[in-house]
């Protein structure tokens, strides 16, 4: 019997993702909200072009680490519930939520330029409340990836209690950022804390489970796996 290598910087990947997140937010303040000018809008793209592309690629990184850490729960939960579905769906519903929001990530280097042609203002208006609408549709995706994962860990397999709970209420605030989906012009604002927040608090559930797996790790209980020396490769 042979002992497996640490997979504590796999499961660190959730803590980097958060981190790269927040030092995102002195780059680029929020972009405008759902029904703001046209002048406003035109501004706001213009006058932060390069600083857009910075924290895109800044994002693009801190969605990745979060993807990393997902395919490292992936394979641990894959062990600890091997008859449940759940998290194969954590998986395939955290890719779509990582993969629609680098999509949107993308979509300020087209609102850049079009900022610079009078003539395409009025359609970058109409694209910008747009592309604030469409952005909340990741609660989707969000909803299902937490929902998945927390009723995939058991405290028995080394997972804390709390983070089935705390990702029960990562779900309710993935429901009410979709509110604004459906009715744009009602208190919540699409634009605002409402779209952030729900984001931020996944990427949270995501970087203190990260935590939990991290310590979980380091403590040697990850390194108890143990493989049979028969199911390894025959060196020649």
């Amino acid at each position: 019997m042979v002992k497996q290598p640490s997979h504590a910087p796999h499961a660190a990947t959730g803590i980097v993702s958060l981190l790269v997140l927040l030092a995102t937010i002195p780059v680029l303040p929020p972009i405008p909200a759902f029904g703001s000018s046209e002048d406003e809008i035109v501004t706001f793209y213009a006058t932060h072009a390069t600083r857009g592309y910075v924290y895109q690629f800044m994002a693009g990184l801190a969605l990745l680490a979060a993807l990393w850490f997902l395919g490292y729960a992936y394979a641990r939960l894959r062990r600890e519930v091997p008859h449940s579905p759940l998290p194969i769906i954590m998986l395939a519903a955290g890719t779509a939520w990582a993969t629609f929001a680098t999509v949107f990530l993308g979509l300020f280097q087209i609102f850049s330029v079009w900022a610079e042609d009078p003539a395409t203002h009025a359609l970058l208006r109409a694209f910008s409340d747009a592309y604030v609408l469409g952005f909340m549709f990741n609660v989707l995706p969000a909803a299902v990836m937490v929902a998945a994962g927390s009723w995939s860990m058991r405290p028995a397999a080394g997972w804390p209690g709390w983070l089935k709970p705390l990702g029960m209420v990562a779900l309710v605030l993935q429901v009410l950022g979709g509110v604004p989906l459906v009715f744009p012009d009602g208190p919540l604002e699409p634009g605002g804390l409402i779209t952030y927040g729900p984001f931020f608090l996944v990427l949270l559930w995501i970087c203190l489970a990260s935590v939990a797996a991290t310590r979980w790790e380091r403590s040697g209980a990850g390194q108890h796996r143990e493989v049979p020396a028969a199911a390894l490769p025959v060196e020649l």
